[in-house]
Order: C-alpha cells, then structure tokens, then sequence
C-alpha cells in the first residue's frame, strides 16, 4: 500500500504583476541624475575656472586669473567675477581687469548643448592694475615641438621689420662721424662677393658651353660634303628626248634640293641657338653691375654706414614702435580666424593642416567642427554691454561699449560680429580712447578692419636707438595716436598716425660732435610726429615711415656726415673692383672672343650651304632642251616642284 502524503506536492506561487513604476530601471536613473546633480553643485564650476584660466593663459602668454564663476542651469546664466590679465611685458601689472561678467543664455539652445548667449554685461573694467605677485609667463615651446600658431604669426611680422632696421643706428653714424673708417676692416672680408661667385659660375658654364657649341658645329655640312652636292647637280641631264630619263633627273634634282635644304635648316638652327646662348652671357655680364651694386649695399650693412636721408632715419627711429602694433594686430586676427573661422575653400578644406593655438592638456581628446545649417551654432554671443564707472581705485575708468554677434560658426548668424568701445581713464590720463573692430567671416572671403584713436595718453620709457656710443630715448611724453587698419582675405592695407608732445628725451653720446648735433634737433622739436603706411599682405608687406624727428636728424648730420659716407662708399667699391676686376675682364674677353669666332664661323657656313642650295636649283634647270610637248611637261613639274 503506498502513502499518498510521502511526496507532498509543493503549492504554485502566483507572479506578483509589474506596476507602472519599474524599479531596476528608476533606480540606476535617479543614482545617475544625483551623480550629474553632485558634479555641477560641487565640481563644475570649479572645473569651468581652471579650464578658462587655462586657455586665457595660454591665448594671452602670460598669467590670467578668475577669483570666481558660478553658474546656474536653472537661472540659465553665468557669472564671472575678478579677471586678471598679466601683462606678459611687465608681469608686475594686469593689462586690464574686470569686475565681473554675467551670460545670460537661451534654454533651447542649453536643451541642444549649445550656448547662445543672448544677453550679457561687463562691469568695472580697470587698466594697468598692479598685481598682487608678478604673473607666469608662459615660456616659448621646446625647439622639438616647434613654435605655436601664434608665435609664426609674430614671427611673421618680425621676419620682416627686423631686416630694415638696427637697434644701435645711431652709433654706427657715430662712429663714421668720429672717424672710423670701414674702409680699413676690408682686409678682414670674409667668404665671396656676389659678384665674384658669379663670375666664376659663369665662367664655368662657359667652359662647359664652348664644347657643346663645338660639338654642334662639327656636325654641321662641311665644304667636301656640300661640294658633292654640286658634282651631283652637275652630272644631271635634263635630255627632252629621253622622256624617262628627263624624269628620272627632274626626281633626282629634287631629291638633292630637299637634302640641301635640310643641311641650310640645320645651320640656321644652329646659329640660332648658339647666338642665343651668346646673347644670354652677354645679358649676364651687364647684369654683374647690378650684382656689384648689391655687394656695395652689403657691405656698407657689413660696415654699419648709414644712408643720409629721412627715410632711413624715420624707419630706423620708429620701426620697433610701429613693429608692435603691427605684431598685435596680426596675433589677434589669427586668434580671430581660429576660433570664429570663415567659411573654407574647397582647396583649404584638403590642404588645411591643423594647428592648435591653444595646446590640450595631456590626455584631452580632439574635438572636430562641424558646419552648422539648420541649428544654433556651438557658441553664439548675440549682446554683450560694456560698461564701467569711475570709482576710487586709480586703475578704473569710465567705459562704454557693446560686443555682437560673435560665434563659433560666423556663416550661421546673419550680421559681422562688432566689438565697439569708448571711454577715458583720467586718473591714467588716457583720454579719448575710441575703438570699432568688424570681423565679417561668413563667407569664403574673410573681412576685418579695425578703426582705434586715443586721443591722449602718457609714455613711458621709449628706446629710439641703443649702443655702445650713442643711446636716445623718449623717457617721458605725453601721445595721440590713430591707426586704421583693414584686412581682405590676405590683402592688408594699415595706416597710423602717432603725435608725441610734452617730450623729455635720454640722450647719451660719447662724441662731442654727435651729441651737439642730437641736442640741437631735439631742442628744435617741440612734439615729435610718426606716420606710417603698410601695403601688401602679412607674408609680405611694404611698410613706409616719416617723422619731424628723422627729417630734422637726417638735416643735422648730413653736413658733417656725407663726406665721410662718400669716401667710405668709395672705398668700398674699388675693393670690390680690386678683387673682381681681373676675373671680369676675363670673363668679358672669353665672352668676346667666343661670341666673334663663333658668329664669323657661323655666318661663313650660312653663305656657304646658301650658295649650295642657289646652285642647285639653278644647275636643275640648265641643262634643259626643247622638244615641245616634254618641254611643257618639263617646265610644269619643275613649277610644281618650284624650281
């Protein structure tokens, strides 16, 4: 009998019915939004302040600081309070300081993570503020890494103003005032002359020249040859009783006339060439002068002699004065373009290689821009007041100004972007400070131009010229300046005008003469004028300076200055002559004698295959003899063959 209660079977559990709320998926859901919520509570902001003091530093080259920032997603604003920016000249001061600015941004645009900020304010802007500790400056990369995007773009002006002028102008006019003469150091003349070097080069070449010319010509028909083609005229017999053999000669004479006209073909090729070759050395020679002129100038660089006009004065003056607005520019158009980029060319878009003006930090990735179509652009600042009043520190000033429609993507919003700004720093004395900047990038054809007066301002110490004789300077002055400046593509067109008045100079000079020369011009000279003109385009530009100062200077010195140029200009040319004559009348006489022995043998093998050519066509037609009709048939053919 089996008991039924041995194996009890196990009650079935009912499943529990899911409610609205799922749980495993709330909870990794609210876990994630406390984890977001606790980041921009707690880290963001600070995150955000470390990033832009980054890149500010990075951008500016020297130090920048931001005491706070705080953000509101709710609020949907940003607020920015006390930013430093270093001076990287004078790392003791800030170029400039604000109070505190305030973003305040569109939600649709935060909800497609972008910034659009559709109204912001700058507050209590100060100049020259000093600083607490001097500011890092952040030093030039390793050789290995090469220069940043904007050292080239500084390195690309000073390549080119750097040449045109010399630090210590004014002590080497003192040193040929006081009576060094330069003609003296050419004993010490190190390496080739240009000249020189050319000379041998061609003198080379027409070595190697005068053999292939030799060659050509040997080639070409001689005397014995040509006179075959005579003796083959000659045994020709136009018979008009021999139908088939008046034929067959009229086909022979015609052969040989071609061969002959080949051969007068070849020696015109030739002489052609060749006299073309000539001609080209001759050319070359006369062009030595130039390169004799160009030695000049080198060496009166080489030997510090200056030119006596007020051009050079003027640019050897002010050169570094003009220099530095003109590095300025160039930096912040390159800033401009990086980061509000216009629109790119089909060939830019394949030959573009990408160059960070700021570097990442070690482990960021590498973000990559896309054009914007439909939406709003990654960043879109639409309004932003300038503002500030003044106040009791002595660094504030009473600003006013607007910034619009800067953007990341330029080709998205429908007007240029605009930074316009007025104001005075009286306690500065800086007074009329009015500046309108246009960045118009939203096509292929990028558009900047730049419109800035000061009316008034203080200089400080200003080095006109420094050496180990003679040092000028500016050491205290009151200034006006006006700069327009406008940029098409690669197109630059920059014009300047500076007045410096209230002057007080530092002067320095061991030379009696040249120092009573400079008191007097600079007594004469109540302010100081400094215009400047630059055309072309950054790559290269032609640049054009005068001043009051350079013209009375140039006046002053020329009288006791000229003569001595002169003598040591002189000097300098018979050297030259001394060491180049030689080889030049040599390389004339080869010259001479080739282009002589060359064109006479060529014109004697010209006259010679002419005659040839002249006596077989009229060796063709004599030895013709009437028969009527093979006459006539004669007579058309050798008319057909133009004999």
């Amino acid at each position: 009998m089996t008991n039924s209660q041995s194996n009890p079977v196990p009650p079935v559990k009912k499943k529990k019915a899911k409610g609205p709320i799922r749980l495993e998926a709330v909870v990794p859901a609210l876990v994630l939004t406390a984890l977001v919520g606790a980041y921009f509570s707690f880290f963001f902001d600070s995150h955000l302040r470390h990033a832009l003091q980054y890149v500010g530093t990075q951008v500016n080259g020297a130090q920048v600081d931001i005491a706070s920032l705080k953000t509101s997603f709710i609020r949907a604003d940003l607020q920015i309070a006390g930013i430093e920016v270093t001076d990287k000249n004078h790392p003791e001061r800030n170029l400039v300081e604000v109070g505190s600015v305030r973003f305040k941004m569109l939600w649709d645009a935060l909800l497609r993570a972008k910034v659009v900020v559709d109204e912001a304010s700058i507050l209590d802007i100060q100049a020259l503020t000093k600083r607490k500790s001097p500011g890092y400056v952040v030093p030039p990369p390793p050789p290995d890494k090469g220069p940043s995007v904007l050292e080239k773009a500084e390195r690309q002006v000073l390549d080119q103003t750097q040449k045109h002028y010399s630090k210590n102008f004014l002590s080497d006019i003192a040193s040929v005032v006081g009576g060094t003469d330069a003609g003296d150091q050419l004993k010490n003349i190190q390496g080739n002359l240009k000249s020189d070097a050319r000379i041998k080069q061609l003198e080379a070449e027409l070595k190697t020249k005068k053999a292939q010319w030799d060659q050509r010509i040997k080639d070409l028909p001689q005397q014995k040859e040509l006179k075959e083609y005579e003796a083959r005229i000659k045994a020709l017999k136009f018979d008009a009783g021999k139908p088939a053999e008046f034929a067959k000669s009229v086909g022979e004479a015609d052969k040989i006339i071609r061969e002959v006209d080949q051969k007068v073909k070849l020696v015109q090729q030739t002489s052609k060439d060749v006299k073309g070759d000539l001609g080209n050395y001759n050319q070359a020679y006369k062009d030595l002068e130039k390169m004799v002129q160009d030695d000049l100038k080198d060496l009166q660089t080489r030997f510090k002699l200056p030119d006596v006009n007020p051009k050079e004065f003027s640019q050897q003056l002010f050169m570094s004065m003009i220099e530095s607005k003109i590095v300025g520019l160039r930096k912040y158009i390159a800033l401009a373009r990086e980061y509000a980029p216009p629109l790119a060319t089909k060939e830019q878009r394949l030959t573009k290689k990408q160059e960070q003006i700021v570097p990442p930090k070690r482990g960021d990735g590498k973000n990559y821009r896309f054009p914007i179509t439909t939406s709003y652009p990654l960043f879109w600042l639409k309004h932003a007041a300038i503002s500030s009043e003044l106040s009791s520190s002595e660094y504030g000033g009473k600003i006013k100004g607007e910034i619009k429609d800067f953007s990341t993507s330029p080709e998205a919003v429908p007007r240029p972007a605009m930074i316009l700004v007025q104001g005075d720093f009286p306690k500065q004395n800086i007074f009329g400070l009015d500046a309108a900047v246009t960045l118009d990038h939203r096509t292929e054809t990028a558009k900047e131009s730049v419109t800035a007066t000061v009316a008034a301002f203080p200089v400080g110490q200003t080095k006109l010229s420094e050496g180990s004789d003679v040092s000028l300077s500016i050491d205290q002055a009151k200034g006006s300046s006006f700069m327009q400046a406008t940029l098409v593509n690669q197109e630059l067109s920059v014009e300047t005008k500076n007045t410096f008045g209230d002057l007080k100079y530092g002067l320095e000079a061991k030379n009696k003469i040249v120092k009573d020369i400079l008191d007097g011009v600079l007594k004469g000279i109540p302010a100081i004028t400094v215009n400047a003109g630059i055309k072309g385009s950054f790559d290269d530009f032609d640049i054009h300076i005068n001043s009051n100062l350079g013209d009375e200077l140039a006046a002053g010195f020329k009288r006791v200055l000229q003569a001595k140029i002169d003598e040591a200009k002189a000097k300098l040319k018979k050297s030259i002559d001394d060491k180049i004559g030689a080889e030049k009348a040599k390389l004339k006489a080869e010259i001479d004698k080739a282009t002589g022995d060359l064109t006479k043998l060529l014109d004697g093998k010209q006259a010679e295959v002419d005659k040839a050519l002249a006596d077989a066509k009229g060796g063709s037609k004599s030895g013709q003899t009437p028969q009527k009709k093979l006459e006539d048939e004669g007579k058309k053919l050798l008319k057909k063959l133009k004999f």
